[in-house]
C-alpha cells in the first residue's frame, strides 16, 4: 500500500497508546521558529515556520534534523 501525505512517517505510524510528548518552540536570531523535541543529541526539528520563503530550503533546517542549541 502506498500512503501520499505531507506528515513524516513517525506521525503516521505513532503508538497512540503512549502518552504524546510536548513540542517545544525555538526562534533562532534570523526570525526563523522552530518546532520539535529535545533529543539526546540536541533538538530534533519537526517543522519550521517562517515569513520568509528561502528559510524552508536551508537544509540545515530540515524536518528530521538534530541541531545542538547553545
Amino acid at each position: 500500500m502506498v500512503l501520499y501525505t505531507p506528515y513524516d512517517i513517525d506521525i503516521i505510524m505513532q503508538d497512540l497508546t503512549k502518552p504524546q510528548t510536548k513540542q517545544r518552540e525555538v526562534r533562532l536570531t534570523n526570525g526563523i521558529v522552530l518546532l520539535g523535541q529535545d533529543v539526546e543529541s540536541g533538538f530534533k526539528i519537526e517543522r519550521v515556520v517562517c515569513g520568509n520563503c528561502n528559510a524552508y530550503l536551508i537544509p540545515e533546517y530540515q524536518p528530521g534534523m538534530v541541531i545542538k542549541l547553545t
